[in-house]
């Protein structure tokens, strides 16, 4: 998803997190006190758009969001084992309709409340078909592209033809979301214009299609009125490049417990999810929420403790569901901010990353004092120019297919490359260098770390408590349970 002084030590206990150890849980209960009242509220922030403030004190492990996807999309690699409607990983039944995707069990069953949910409605359905017999062939992001806009015309289709009011409002919240686009297109990339034009005749033919079929023409509907024109689509792939959460490949086996296995499909993106609010929280490389999802059956895994039907209700939640939960208090006016990246990723590789991918360069607590002591040491912060920025500025400014897929291959080579250099380098330290960079860091800057990183390696997720009276607290990525005994046995030990 796109988005958008030197600090003394103790001054990152002030802003996104308070960095304190949470008490075991039998130390919470006795003062929990239920918070009522929306947790959060949009508000412009400055220099970084509208984003996420706390309505009011927020108490650790409180979820502060939970709502649906308003579009999902499976992406062009994963379009045959996972469900195209809800993304569900193992999904085997070939969709009858276009026979290009697969969909789980409860998407298939009409009788399902997922039943072809946010993700393959008929519009799409039928762009699948379209898009198996264009010639020259469509490519994979453009295929994609396709379906997301295959997507929002089945909205329209949806309100233009059947009076559905919910379905125009879950397009507006789209249209809602960064970048802000004037009535000319003002806003958007030449890349998102140059490639809503690329697929546009085969959403007309999928939409044309549809109107054949479903007689949706005479019931007021009619090829633009459902297809969109360009300048709307336009928009809408912008805010699918910035606002749209990759979901990664299934890392939970079916219980929702940590796997192990370092399979291929590790950290490989099947799909995309744009969500109404969750797509408006900005960027920290020390957040304060963590996002769940339940396209694997997280948020309803006993073992999570996330959903507990005496506790919360018999109505558990749904595939597409997400969760923004409070890593720590959050105190009023506050805003909330979530890693858009895997928090162990250095400061180089990171801030690289969100320059390039997401089109910022981050000014939080963490990149001030670590881009120091990259000064310091002589070592990238990210921030270098020439061929980065170029490589950037080229896959932006791409007017064609072509030079979008060089634009994008030279970016990747590039981070590869760097990446290489820096794993290169740090392997090269001696054991003088390793203990004064150690020595350097704040005893609270360590203490987010040791707390709410992942301690499975290779995972680089953050820990959250799951729910407000918890005793443990549990990965967003690969799902690992720490219990808060082990942690303060570790913490005075000293081992972390």
């Amino acid at each position: 998803m796109t988005k958008k002084k030197e600090l003394a030590p103790l001054e990152l206990s002030t802003k996104n997190v308070l960095l304190t150890p949470r008490r075991p849980a039998t130390a919470r209960r006795a003062g929990h006190v239920a918070m009522a009242g929306a947790a959060v509220a949009q508000r412009e922030i400055p220099g970084r758009g509208v984003g996420l403030v706390a309505a009011r004190d927020i108490d650790a492990g409180e979820t502060i969001v939970a709502e649906h996807a308003l579009l999902v999309g499976v992406s062009e690699e994963f379009r045959r084992v996972c469900c195209a409607s809800c993304l569900a990983h193992g999904a085997a039944t070939p969709c009858s309709g276009c026979g290009e995707v697969v969909l789980c069990d409860a998407c298939v069953d009409p009788a399902s409340p997922w039943h072809r949910g946010a993700g393959h409605g008929a519009v799409v359905c039928a762009a699948e078909r379209v898009a198996s017999a264009w010639r020259p062939p469509l490519s994979a992001p453009d295929r994609e592209r396709l379906r997301f806009l295959g997507a929002c015309a089945e909205l329209r289709r949806a309100h233009v033809v059947n009076g559905d009011a919910r379905a125009r409002a879950r397009l507006d919240a789209v249209l809602r979301l960064c970048p802000d686009v004037g009535p000319a297109g003002e806003g958007i990339d030449p890349r998102e214009a140059s490639a809503a034009e690329r697929v546009r005749p085969a959403l007309e033919a999928a939409v044309q299609a549809i109107i054949a079929s479903t007689e949706a023409n005479t019931a007021g509907g009619g090829l633009r009125a459902i297809a969109g024109d360009a300048v709307e689509n336009a928009a809408l792939l912008a805010k699918e490049t910035k606002n749209a959460f990759g979901v990664m490949a299934a890392h939970h086996r079916a219980d929702g417990s940590h796997s192990n296995d370092d399979s291929d499909d590790d950290r490989r993106v099947r799909g995309g999810a744009v969500y109404e609010l969750a797509s408006r929280v900005n960027h920290a490389c020390f957040p304060n929420v963590a996002r769940f999802d339940n396209f694997d059956g997280v948020l309803t895994s006993p073992s999570h403790e996330f959903h507990v039907p005496r506790r919360d209700g018999a109505n558990p939640p749904g595939p597409t569901e997400l969760r923004l939960v409070a890593i720590d208090k959050i105190p009023a006016g506050c805003e909330v901010t979530m890693s858009y990246l895997p928090v162990s990723e250095s400061c180089a590789r990171r801030r690289r990353r969100l320059r390039n991918t997401f089109g910022f360069g981050c000014d939080c607590e963490r990149c001030v004092i670590e881009c120091a002591w990259a000064r310091e040491d002589g070592t990238a912060t990210g921030d270098e120019g020439g061929a980065f920025e170029d490589a950037s500025r080229r896959a932006r400014e791409a007017r064609d297919e072509a030079a979008e897929l060089e634009a994008d291959a030279y970016a990747d080579a590039l981070d590869r490359e760097s990446n290489e250099l820096e794993e290169t380098a740090n392997r090269s330290l001696d054991d003088a260098e390793r203990t004064r960079r150690a020595d350097r860091i704040p005893a609270t800057y360590a203490l987010w770390f040791v707390r709410n990183m992942c301690p499975v390696d290779g995972c680089g997720g953050t820990l959250a408590p799951p729910h407000v009276t918890a005793d443990h607290m549990t990965c967003n990525y690969c799902g690992a349970r720490r219990g808060d005994e082990e942690f303060f046995r570790r913490l005075d030990a000293g081992a972390g």
